[in-house]
This record gives C-alpha cells, sequence and structure tokens, in this order.
C-alpha cells in the first residue's frame, strides 16, 4: 500500500491530468449522448461537441482575455493607491504591508514572462502540454460509450468493478448537477457584478467581473475574494465608492442565496460545509489552482467512499444478526 502511495506522488502529474480528463469528459458526455438521441453518431457528436467546447473556449479567449490583461495590468499598477487608500481608512501598516507584498508576488508571476495569455494560462495549469493532453485523454475518454466506465473496468480487479463502477456513476450524477447549476450561478453572477460595477463608475469593471464569474465555481471562498478585491479597487477610487461596491457585492449575494440558489442548486450536492472547505484546503495544498478544481469532485467521490463503506459495515452487521438467530 505505501509503495502505491509513494507512485501516486511519484506519478502526480498524470495523475493530475487523468482526474482532470476525467472530469472534463463526464462533464461533455452529457451533451454527446443528447446528441446520440438525436440519432447522430457517438464520433461525429463527440467531435461536435469538443469543437464546440474549444470555439468557446477560444473565442472568450481572444475577445475577452486581452482586455482583462490590460484591466489586470492597470490594477497591479495602481497597487500603490489602493494600499494609501486603506492606510488613509487607519488600517494598520502590518496589514497593507502583506497585502502589497502578496498583491506584488501575484503580479509577477502573472507579467515576469510577459504579458500574452500563453504564458498567465501556462503558469495557471502547469503547460500547455499538460492542457493538450487533458483535452486529448478527456477527446477519446468520451469517444468511447461508457469510456470512463470501460477504464475504470480495465484498471481495477474483477472483485472491485460492480463497487468502484456503482461509486462513479453516482459521483458523476452528483457533479453533473453540481457542475452545471455553479456554471449558470457563475455567468448570471458575473453579469450582475459587471453590471453593478459599470453603472457605479468602478475601474477595471471586466475583469472584476470575470474573476468574481471564475471565483464563484470555488465554494465558500470563492464569492469572498471576488467581493474583497472589487471592494479594494473601490477603496482606490474614494471611500464611497468602496463602501458601494460592498454594499453591491452584498446584495448579489443575497440574490444569490434566496433566489438563485434555490432554484438553479435543486439537484446540487449534499455535502456538509466542512467537508468541501478541507477539500478545498487539501486541493490547494497538493495542486494549487488545479486543486481547487478538482477539490469538490474529490469530496463528492470521498462522500460516495464513506456512504460505501457504511452501507458495507451495516450489511455486514446484519449478515451477523441473522446468523446469530440461526
Amino acid at each position: 500500500m505505501l509503495g502505491f502511495v509513494v507512485l501516486l506522488y511519484l506519478a502526480r502529474n498524470a495523475v493530475t491530468v487523468l482526474l482532470l480528463a476525467i472530469f472534463l469528459s463526464s462533464a461533455l458526455d452529457a451533451l454527446v449522448i443528447r446528441l446520440e438521441a438525436w440519432r447522430i453518431p457517438r464520433l461525429l457528436g463527440t467531435i461536435l461537441v469538443f469543437l464546440g467546447f474549444l470555439t468557446i473556449m477560444a473565442v472568450l479567449i481572444y475577445s475577452m482575455v486581452p482586455i482583462a490583461i490590460l484591466e489586470l495590468r492597470g490594477i497591479f499598477n495602481n497597487l500603490g493607491g489602493i494600499v494609501g487608500q486603506i492606510l488613509s481608512l487607519g488600517v494598520p501598516p502590518q496589514v497593507t504591508d502583506l497585502l502589497n507584498n502578496n498583491l506584488t508576488s501575484i503580479s509577477n508571476m502573472f507579467f515576469a514572462s510577459g504579458s500574452s495569455f500563453i504564458g498567465i494560462f501556462g503558469k495557471l495549469f502547469g503547460g500547455i502540454s499538460s492542457l493538450i493532453a487533458v483535452l486529448v485523454t478527456a477527446f477519446y475518454l468520451t469517444l468511447s460509450r461508457d469510456g470512463v466506465g470501460r477504464f475504470l473496468r480495465a484498471v481495477f480487479p474483477e472483485d472491485l468493478e460492480d463497487k468502484v463502477l456503482s461509486i462513479y456513476y453516482r459521483s458523476k450524477k452528483k457533479i453533473g448537477h453540481w457542475f452545471q447549476a455553479q456554471l449558470i450561478l457563475s455567468l448570471i453572477v458575473g453579469f450582475l457584478v459587471f453590471i453593478g460595477l459599470w453603472t457605479l463608475g468602478v475601474k477595471y469593471s471586466l475583469i472584476l467581473a470575470l474573476f468574481a464569474a471564475v471565483f464563484e465555481l470555488v465554494p465558500i471562498v470563492g464569492p469572498i475574494f471576488g467581493g474583497g478585491l472589487a471592494v479594494l479597487v473601490g477603496l482606490s477610487d474614494s471611500f464611497t465608492t468602496g463602501m458601494y461596491v460592498l454594499v453591491l457585492f452584498l446584495i448579489i449575494q443575497q440574490i444569490e442565496n434566496h433566489v438563485l440558489v434555490p432554484l438553479v442548486m435543486k439537484k446540487a450536492l449534499d455535502i456538509h460545509p466542512v467537508i468541501i472547505l478541507i477539500a478545498l484546503l487539501a486541493g490547494v495544498e497538493v495542486a494549487g489552482f488545479v486543486g481547487l478544481v478538482l477539490a469538490v469532485p474529490a469530496a463528492v467521490i470521498a462522500g460516495e467512499l464513506v456512504d460505501d463503506w457504511i452501507a458495507t459495515k451495516e450489511a455486514a452487521k446484519e449478515t451477523s444478526r441473522k446468523q446469530l438467530e440461526l
């Protein structure tokens, strides 16, 4: 067992690529199945779905990212003004020094190798080669009907097949519901943030809205980071603007919690927030940004493993009780 754990650690990059590919394949497989229902061959359906996915990503990259990078550079270039405004509010210098140092480190990480999106994307996901590996692996897993299931059958011994596949299919269903609902929430929140910040005349409204939408995909802590960054930018303009931005995010949060979540998240995850938070912390520690992406799927699988273990334990107790009665 120890040797297996060591092997996983040494091959962690390959394992991460595989997990991301399984996650992407599971998310896109539902679309391919829908196309099959319209009598479109699976090969053609898979190609169409992946081409559509890549086209959407390309449009977003080439239409929005260059503008977003310029705005992001403007935020980092204006760090002095942001910190100065915070100092004027009476915040301890130690706090502002820490904030300034961290933001400067982030700025260096993004722009040390130039402002191209390729450099930024590579830093976030470990390189273009890893991204290509994820896409190619996900494509071949999706190309075959129940490709992930077949892969799991090939990897695990026969006596574990049924249990592993049961856990996978239950997890896939939950993750699919969560991903679709979370994506809808992200788009709505990003749109509301952009409209609100643009109406208030806040600088860098587009990049702040993009950050809010992306952070919305991270449960619990994501909205805090997204809103906090926007408030800081608002404070760099004036205290009043910063407070308006804070009120804006509080209103959006209330709309999300009391209107959007009940409507969108009906079939979403039933996992305790503490478990999700632990998964997020562990994911960041193990794999950084990619760990955040995989944290919720990992929490779902862990929950299914626990449920399966409890069910097995209860079944064993019931069997023992019946044997004693005999």
